[in-house]
């Protein structure tokens, strides 16, 4: 088996090269080549994503000394931004294409996003930007209170797909990334700026650099504010929470009456908060079926298409309550900023927004995004988020080339027969897999006894 594959390894590491050249141009020549070794030594680097580990996993390929490699993150000209675009318009953008979801006004491409925020833990009062913040992945009933650490607050934006060859995967791409700091820690030149204005600021970057597709945002209730609504692009919409107790109006009246004078009436009367309509309100709701973490799943759903001028102004929104018809489960209460949009699809939108969350432990498990060791402020802002963009990568060359390779495909195991889809890990595996092969020989003929040694040291070097 092994050697089958590595017969095909040189066009597998071909298909990973021109994926990683693609992002090249926002590079120097120097720094170009500088990335594509970087890049390699992280991908196969199995320990902490170190400056220091990626250069001895290169090993013989390091053609420089090994301060220019570290170099790159706080002295190199480029910019995370740049790197981004580049990565939403050369990668995502023609996995976008290749799904052909299209909106059934505009006909445009469509492409959901999810927003979301992660803690990084850090070590050292030195290291840049670093605070005390809370850790909401470990703040349940599982820990005495609430857990707050010494860590990075990194906001991430997500592409979130599905592929035609791959029915059963939501292909999560990570894509637009930025450091939060607090206002403390924003001196001279560096103003202070909100998670929700970072995240207005990201949804624009990505809406400008596809132009010619619908975005559908979705992040959760800290996000559902008016810095984020008021940045929003033409071509980009919402779906958050609302607060339970929020201010919501009926539509303003499309005639005035002709015996009342002023201005024109900018909204109508002040209903019942969503909390009190989700009481007393027994009629109009209807059942449907959504995924929520990949399972199916009914709930009840009541839309009421409003206002909720606090946040949105006078743009009108839909409104949907989620009932759970069991009762087990809190009432959920979502909102979109496009009233035209489905109550079911708002529904499935908001619960798809937990691919991010996938996409971000990916990054801290597999791709070192918690182990990385910068501490000025250049490298704290390039190096981490790397890790997340190698996320991408991985999935976008797995997605291209595993159909027409089966050998890529993950074994079927005994004690996992029900397993119905790869997951990051064996993406990483297989790619990982290919590139040790086409390293270690990629045309020599090796003695049985040689295969076999050889075997079991990539069993190590691969193994998901």
């Amino acid at each position: 088996m092994y050697w089958e594959v590595g017969m095909d390894a040189t066009t597998l590491v071909s298909a990973w090269n021109s994926i990683v050249l693609q992002l090249c141009y926002i590079f120097s020549e120097p720094s170009a080549r500088t990335w594509q070794q970087i890049v390699l030594g992280w991908v196969l680097r199995r320990g902490p994503m170190t400056v220091t580990g990626i250069v001895r996993t290169l090993g013989d390929l390091v053609d420089r000394h090994w301060t220019v490699y570290e170099k790159f993150f706080y002295q190199a000209q480029w910019s995370l931004k740049e790197l981004s675009v580049a990565l939403l318009t050369h990668v995502i953008y023609p996995m976008i294409l290749e799904s052909g979801v299209l909106d059934e006004f505009t006909a445009k491409p469509v492409a959901d996003m999810a927003i979301d925020d992660t803690t990084v833990a850090r070590s050292g009062k030195h290291v840049a930007h670093a605070g005390w913040f809370k850790d909401a992945s470990t703040s349940d009933s599982s820990h005495k209170g609430t857990v707050i650490h010494w860590a990075h607050n990194w906001i991430v934006g997500a592409i979130t797909i599905r592929l035609p060859r791959w029915s059963m995967i939501r292909w999560v791409l990570p894509a637009v990334f930025t450091l939060y700091r607090k206002r403390s820690d924003c001196k001279g030149e560096d103003m202070f700026r909100s998670r929700q204005e970072l995240a207005g600021e990201m949804i624009q970057i990505a809406a400008q650099a596809l132009p010619g597709v619908q975005l559908r945002v979705s992040a959760d209730g800290q996000y559902a504010k008016r810095q984020v609504v008021h940045l929003l692009p033409q071509n980009v919409n919402l779906v958050s929470r609302i607060r339970r107790d929020a201010a919501i109006y009926e539509l303003p009246p499309k005639r005035r009456p002709k015996s009342k004078r002023g201005r024109k009436q900018k909204k109508g009367k002040r209903l019942p908060c969503p909390r009190k309509i989700a009481a007393y309100r027994k009629n109009s709701w209807t059942k449907i079926t959504v995924y929520k973490q990949g399972y199916q799943v009914q709930r009840l759903v009541l839309g009421i298409t409003c206002l909720w001028y606090h946040v949105c102004g006078g743009v009108p929104i839909r409104m949907v309550i989620v009932r759970d018809p069991v009762g087990k489960e809190r009432d959920d209460f979502f909102f979109c900023t496009d009233a035209t949009v489905p109550d079911a699809e708002i529904v499935q939108r908001y619960y798809d927004r937990w691919g991010v969350e996938e996409a971000i432990l990916e990054s801290k498990q597999h791709m070192g995004f918690e182990s990385t060791q910068g501490w000025c402020s250049k490298t704290v802002n390039r190096q981490a988020p790397l890790a997340m963009v190698l996320v991408t990568l991985v999935k976008a060359w797995y997605a291209r080339c595993a159909t027409e390779e089966p050998s890529l495909l993950p074994e079927t195991m005994p004690w996992y027969a029900h397993k119905r889809h790869p997951s990051f890990a064996d993406m990483l595996s297989a790619l990982r897999k290919v590139l040790w092969q086409h390293r270690i020989s990629p045309n020599l003929r090796f003695s049985p006894r040689v295969k076999e040694l050889i075997e079991t040291v990539s069993y190590g070097l691969f193994a998901a």
